[in-house]
């Protein structure tokens, strides 16, 4: 069973990795949907409610915009899945304040604001806007993380940080090196 753990949390850090590669809106939902998956069975594994919860938010942020972006699903089923994920967005505030409230730190609200940012990112349509938001999370997050001492959050935050300035600075100017390179394309 630790091995398992061990794994998940490896490809935790994997897929959250594995999703900003991508130069398509599509593509990034789909990676976005097992990077869910993978941190919900890893946050009920290893008994981290709040993680759980979070990525069920982040879930229905990215179904809600896959929904709506990329299939010709009818009113009612699109009406439902804003529904749920507007109550989830909620709850996770209400979550949010009292955690914060229960321990406040700089470094805990900072993670809670980086939070917000993510949410704000798989929120929006075009990848640019996304790949921006994200740029800003790993600063915030790495920020926040470096407060809190949890330096494998700080070295991932750097790592997203990389990637998401290479796809809004060096690969609108030298979009021939990543076709040479790597093995993604726009969706």
């Amino acid at each position: 069973m630790d091995l398992v753990i061990e794994v998940l949390g490896w490809t935790s850090v994997g897929f959250y990795i594995f999703l900003l590669v991508f130069n398509g809106m599509k593509h990034m939902r789909l990676a976005s949907f097992l990077s869910v998956a993978n941190d919900v069975i890893w946050g009920f594994m290893i008994g981290v409610l709040p993680k759980v919860l979070l990525n069920l938010v982040v879930g229905s942020v990215t179904l809600y915009r896959y929904l709506c972006d990329f299939t010709n699903m009818p009113k009612k089923i699109i009406n439902l899945s804003l529904a749920l994920m507007i109550a989830g967005l909620l709850y996770f505030l209400y979550f949010a304040v009292n955690s914060y409230l229960a321990d406040p730190s700089l470094g805990l609200l900072l993670t809670w604001v980086d939070f917000v940012i993510i949410l704000t990112a798989l929120s929006v349509k075009k990848i640019r806007i996304f790949q921006s938001f994200m740029l800003l999370s790993a600063f915030v997050g790495g920020y926040a993380y470096y407060l809190l001492g949890i330096e494998q959050m700080v070295v991932i935050k750097i790592i997203v940080a990389g990637i998401t300035g290479y796809k809004l600075f060096i690969h609108p100017r030298f979009p021939e090196l990543e076709d040479k390179l790597l093995f993604w394309k726009k969706a």
